[in-house]
C-alpha cells in the first residue's frame, strides 16, 4: 500500500470516527435509573447571563461556568426499602425528593415521587409523604400516569399528555380530605449536540423542553382543627440534556417562562463528589416563614428565606380555604414584603409561597 493512500485511509477513518462520536443519540429506557442507583448532583443557586433557551442541531453547549453551592444524591430505591411498600408493591422505583416541605399542619415529610420505566415510557405513578396534621404515611397513585418521557427519544420528537394524582388522606383508616395534582406535559427534543458542565466536556445529547402546566390543591377537615383547603397552580418549563452515559440528565434547569423571558428557579447538574461543600438529600428545601406582627391589623411583614433567589408567588387563604391574594414577585430584591391587610376581616389566614422548587407556608392573625 503506497504512502498516499495509506494517508487517504487513515483521513477517511479520523472524519468517520469524529462524526461517530457527535452524531444523533436516541434515548431508551436502557439509559434510566435502575433500583440501588445513587447518582450525585450538583445544585447552583444563580446563573446570571446563561442562556438556558438556546438550542438546534449538532448544538454544542457550553456550560462549564456554572457555579455550584451544595451537593446532593438521586438515590433510587425498590418501594420495598421505602414506608409505601404496601401502596406501590414491587414495581416501582422510590425517590426520596424532600425530608421535609412547609411548616405547621401542612406540612410534608419523607416525600417521595414514585416511577416505573418500561420499553414504552419513563413515568411517575405515585407518591408518598407525611402531613404535618397527620400521625400516618400517606400514598397515592395517579389515576393517569405522568409519562415524563416515551420513548424512543429523538431529535425533533414531540409528545403530550395529561397526568392526575389523588391521594386519600386517612386518619384511623377514616378518610378526613385529599391532595390532588392535575395537569399536562408537553414535551419536545428540540436539540442535539454536545453538552459540557464543570462535570465532563463533550458529551453527546440531546435536549428536551417540558411545558408543564399543573394544578396542586389540599383539602382536609378534621374536627376540632382549624379546615385546610387550598389550590395553587404549579406551571413550569423544565430544560433537560440527556445522554446515554449518565442515568438523569447531565443538566437539569427547571422555571418559569413568561412572554419569552425564562428565569430558571432550580439548576442542577451531574457531577462527582465535592468536598468543598455542603451535601444534604434533595435541592427542593423550605424554610419557615416569619410573619410580624403577629396578630396584625392594616398590614403585616413577611421576611423571605434566603433560599428563594429569583421570583416567587405568593398565595392567601381565608379560614375556608379561598384564595384571597395570588402575587407574583419577579425578583426578591428585598429580604420581606409587606402585604396591606387592611380589606381583610378578623380571622386566621395562611400564606404560602411557591418557587417552583419550594413551598413555605405561615399564618396570620388579622384582629379589627
Amino acid at each position: 500500500m503506497n504512502h498516499s493512500l495509506r494517508k487517504s485511509i487513515l483521513l477517511a477513518s479520523i472524519i468517520l470516527t469524529s462524526f461517530s462520536s457527535f452524531s444523533q443519540i436516541s434515548i431508551t429506557s436502557s439509559n434510566m435509573p435502575s433500583a440501588g442507583d445513587t447518582i450525585r448532583y450538583s445544585i447552583v443557586q444563580t446563573a446570571a447571563g446563561v442562556d438556558f433557551k438556546a438550542t438546534g442541531a449538532n448544538k454544542a453547549w457550553d456550560f462549564l461556568n456554572l457555579k455550584l453551592s451544595s451537593q446532593a444524591i438521586y438515590d433510587y430505591k425498590n418501594s420495598t426499602s421505602t414506608p409505601y411498600i404496601f401502596n406501590f408493591g414491587l414495581g416501582a422505583l422510590g425517590l426520596k425528593v424532600a425530608d421535609s416541605l412547609g411548616s405547621g399542619q401542612a406540612s410534608f415529610k419523607n416525600v417521595y415521587t414514585f416511577f416505573k420505566k418500561s420499553t414504552a415510557k419513563w413515568e411517575a405513578v405515585g407518591i408518598g409523604f407525611q402531613l404535618g396534621a397527620l400521625p400516618l404515611p400517606q400514598a397515592g397513585k395517579h389515576t393517569n400516569t405522568d409519562e415524563i418521557y416515551q420513548f424512543p427519544l429523538n431529535y425533533k420528537d414531540k409528545d403530550s399528555a395529561t397526568f392526575a394524582l389523588k391521594v386519600p388522606l386517612t386518619l384511623a383508616i377514616v378518610n378526613i380530605g385529599n391532595y390532588f395534582q392535575d395537569g399536562n406535559r408537553v414535551n419536545t427534543v428540540d436539540g442535539w449536540g454536545t453538552i459540557s458542565t464543570p462535570f465532563k466536556s463533550n458529551i453527546a445529547c440531546i435536549r428536551i423542553k417540558s411545558v408543564i402546566t399543573e394544578s396542586d390543591s389540599l383539602a382536609i377537615a378534621i374536627s376540632g382543627q382549624t379546615p385546610i383547603n387550598f389550590a395553587f397552580p404549579n406551571n413550569r418549563v423544565e430544560y433537560k440534556w440527556l445522554s446515554t452515559t449518565e442515568k438523569i440528565p447531565v443538566l437539569e434547569v427547571s422555571g418559569t417562562e413568561i412572554g419569552g423571558t425564562f428565569t430558571p428557579t432550580t439548576i442542577r447538574y451531574r457531577d462527582n463528589y465535592k468536598t468543598t461543600v455542603k451535601t444534604s438529600i434533595s435541592s427542593i428545601t423550605t424554610q419557615n416563614l416569619l410573619v410580624y406582627p403577629n396578630p396584625a391589623n392594616n398590614a403585616v411583614t413577611l421576611n423571605i428565606p434566603n433560599l428563594i433567589k429569583t421570583s416567587f408567588k405568593l398565595f392567601m387563604f381565608d379560614m375556608n380555604g379561598k384564595q384571597i391574594e395570588n402575587l407574583e414577585y419577579k425578583t426578591n430584591e428585598t429580604e420581606s414584603v409587606v402585604l396591606n391587610t387592611s380589606k381583610f376581616v378578623s380571622g386566621k389566614y395562611t400564606i404560602l409561597i411557591n418557587n417552583g422548587s419550594s413551598f413555605n407556608f405561615t399564618s396570620v392573625n388579622i384582629i379589627k
